[in-house]
């Protein structure tokens, strides 16, 4: 049996996040490094992000993009954080 294949054309997608950022909870001090991304069918985006707090016996989560905040060098939460500004500076390609 033979299957024709159709492609539509993909409609251009923009992401709040890159993969391979990092990011911190609005609200609270988790570091974290985006590790995947979905779409919910409203529209909504949900971060799988992987915690780098010196603590944390949960570090996978999945949160919404709302409660997410990008953390830029002199962010007050690399305190909480494994890493340094600097080595997390060197890991992103």
């Amino acid at each position: 049996m033979n299957a024709i294949a159709i492609v539509a054309e993909q409609p251009v997608v923009s992401w709040r996040f890159r993969l391979g950022e990092f990011v911190t909870h609005r609200d609270q001090s988790l570091p974290s490094l985006v590790m995947g991304r979905v779409r919910t069918t409203k529209g909504r985006e949900i971060y799988g992000v992987r915690s780098l707090m010196d603590v944390d016996p949960c570090r996978d989560r999945m949160i919404l993009a709302d409660s997410l905040v990008a953390m830029a060098d002199d962010h007050p939460d690399w305190s909480d954080c494994l890493l340094t500004p600097e080595i997390a500076s060197s890991l992103v390609v």
